[in-house]
């Protein structure tokens, strides 16, 4: 669990944390994805309304009470994890992490595994489990991940990038209650 990680740290996101998280995850999805998506839909995601600040600072002002933003510390911010109810698209799941991104700098050391057994935990002690996480098909290296974790594969769904009209798939992951990440 996250007590197992002594480089582990994260804080709950505050409203001006809006731009970090924007770059944060511009700059995520930009090493998780080069190579992998077409090159103009990462060069426009610092203009998306989906990702600039304003849109983070939405998210963080309408935060309903079963909904967490946590920033993840080596020391400084390396990245985060955005988790809560689970909104109704994989029926039997009550959690979900709805986002969770690590600079690449920051990878192999154990904090994304203490970020999701920490996220776990909450959702767990909020009678929000068992908990399942979407990740596209195209990043295979967060399903090896995931499979790792003992998460299994639940469903897919096609998503539609309208400025490019590109279709990615997506596969959730899910994990039953009391499920022990450490183990994985």
């Amino acid at each position: 669990m996250a007590g197992s990680y002594p480089e582990f740290r994260w804080r709950d996101a505050e409203l001006d944390d809006a731009a970090l998280l924007s770059r944060l995850f511009i700059a995520g999805w930009r090493q998780t994805y080069a190579g992998l998506m077409p090159a103009a839909l990462l060069d426009r995601l610092e203009t998306s309304p989906h990702h600039d600040p304003s849109s983070w600072s939405r998210r963080l002002e309408r935060r309903p009470p079963d909904r967490w933003t946590r920033i993840l510390l080596a020391p400084d911010p390396v990245g985060f994890v955005w988790f809560g109810r689970e909104e109704g698209r994989l029926p039997g799941y009550r959690g979900e992490i709805e986002k969770i991104y690590l600079l690449d700098s920051a990878q192999g050391r154990g904090l994304g595994r203490a970020a999701l057994a920490a996220s776990f935990q909450i959702l767990e002690a909020e009678s929000l489990s068992p908990v399942a996480i979407w990740v596209f098909d195209v990043n295979r290296r967060a399903q090896a991940f995931y499979r790792h974790l003992g998460g299994r594969p639940l469903g897919e769904r096609a998503l539609v990038f309208a400025e490019d009209g590109e279709e990615f798939w997506e596969t959730a992951y899910g994990w039953p209650p009391g499920a022990d990440l450490a183990c994985g």
